[in-house]
């Protein structure tokens, strides 16, 4: 990791310039020295961030995968559901069908009804 470019020596004759003593000024640059490492070894690094974006970008890739397959699925589960509607109309159309021939055969009975029993009922009440 590239360190960043920090001259104690400088920094502390710069304090010392500003009338501090060498004491003061070689303290607040050993205190700089230590910050500036702390936050270094803190920092990401290009290499380490395109690491993990390459991580998280393959991760993503394997969740798109999955969703497609869903996607899939789902696809797979409409045709099926559309093959089963299309049976339901079939059968729908069918019993339709078998109601109107019901439908004719009441009338029928209905007519065989009056011709016959109504007139049984006439002899009998009559007879």
């Amino acid at each position: 990791m590239p360190q960043p470019a920090f001259d104690v020596l400088t920094y502390s004759r710069d304090l010392e310039s500003t009338g501090l003593s060498r004491q003061q000024a070689e303290a607040i640059a050993r205190s700089m020295t230590l910050m500036v490492t702390q936050q270094v070894e803190s920092l990401v690094t290009r290499e380490h961030f395109d690491l993990n974006r390459a991580q998280v970008d393959q991760r993503f890739d394997q969740v798109d995968q999955r969703f497609d397959q869903v996607d899939q699925r789902f696809d797979q589960v409409d045709r099926r559901f559309e093959q089963v509607n299309g049976r339901l109309d079939r059968v729908e159309a069918r019993v339709s069908g078998v109601e109107r021939s019901l439908s004719g055969h009441t009338v029928l009975l209905s007519i065989i009804t009056l011709a016959v029993v109504v007139p049984l009922l006439q002899s009998m009440v009559t007879g």
